[in-house]
């Protein structure tokens, strides 16, 4: 199976790093508006065939390179400066995901698009439009990485193994993104239950301290982009486990952005969810059992997607 990654810099060399290490595709092509610095990667890469669990073929260079790609990862654009909010970034971004989306179409049959590119829910939109496939076929990276970040928190909070843990961050990549606390559990146990038990055992001798969690998954990029510059390992190795997931037809659970038909009455507009990943893409979303309070924040959070939406379908139309 071949993946195709539309953007060399350290989001989607990452990507690549990641794949190549656990064996996910049999082929792997970097793809940049420089293309000496896709085949550097690419010749990079190759190198390290000797110590993985399968050889990968690589390649780098032009868009010539995703011929035949089972998948086409976008993470092409402008990157996120500090200070800047995902949603600041769209006039350069969406010109750029929709660039490449028909540049790649001509060469490919029916691929599964990966969008990456911030923000994401918005370049989902956009690639799903200018693309003209299923909805299925277009997917974003959404909150996976969020998600992750969360059950991260709440972990060290409890003193557990975080794939122990099953939260989920919803809506909008991005500012107004919310946590469903209400479906949080630990091991099936509620986790409101499951911090009560731990104070009357002497286990933890904190409150659970919600919102500072919350706060701290929200903030995350914008601390490590203000120490280091960007993300890349994190959002790495999440999208590798979706490509895993699709290349490997397993149905597993991820919290992707994906352009709704209609979810809670929120109809043509990406954004993130729990939903069941394989070989066709996205198959379907869960339900959810929200509180209302959650309800509302969730329709808040993808308002401000629309909103985005609104202003770059002229745009897109151009184009």
């Amino acid at each position: 199976m071949k993946v195709s990654i539309i953007g060399s810099g350290m989001v989607g060399t990452s990507i690549a790093y990641a794949c190549m290490i656990k064996s996910i595709a049999g082929e792997i092509s970097l793809v940049d508006i420089n293309e000496e610095l896709a085949e550097g990667h690419a010749m990079d890469l190759n190198h390290g065939n000797p110590f993985v669990p399968s050889p990968v073929k690589l390649s780098g260079g032009g868009y010539e390179h995703t011929k035949d790609s089972d998948i086409v990862v976008i993470t092409a654009g402008r990157p996120q400066k500090p200070g800047e909010s995902r949603l600041e970034l769209t006039g350069d971004n969406v010109r750029i995901v929709a660039d490449a989306t028909r540049k790649t179409l001509r060469l490919c049959n029916d691929p599964l698009f990966l969008v990456v590119s911030n923000p994401v829910d918005v370049m989902t939109w956009a690639v799903w439009k200018a693309s003209g496939l299923a909805r299925s076929s277009v997917i974003g990276s959404g909150t996976t990485l969020d998600t992750a970040r969360l059950r991260q928190s709440i972990a060290e909070h409890c003193h557990l193994d975080p794939r122990s843990v099953h939260a989920y961050v919803l809506g909008e990549h991005g500012d107004t993104e919310i946590v469903s606390w209400s479906s949080a559990n630990v091991g099936g146990i509620p986790i409101t239950d499951f911090c009560s038990d731990c104070l009357e055992r002497d286990i933890c001798a904190k409150n659970s301290d919600f919102d500072r969690i919350f706060e701290e998954t929200k903030n995350a990029a914008y601390k490590i982009i203000e120490k280091k510059g960007s993300t890349y390992y994190g959002i790495g190795l999440a999208v590798s486990r979706i490509i895993q997931a699709i290349l490997r037809d397993e149905h597993t659970v991820l919290n992707v952005s994906t352009v709704h038909e209609d979810f809670e009455g929120l109809k043509d507009v990406a954004f993130s969810v729990p939903t069941i990943i394989g070989r066709r893409g996205a198959e379907r979303p869960l339900p959810l059992r929200l509180s209302e309070s959650e309800r509302t924040g969730l329709k808040k959070s993808v308002s401000t997607i629309l909103h985005t939406i609104d202003r770059i379908r002229e745009q897109l139309q151009e184009g």
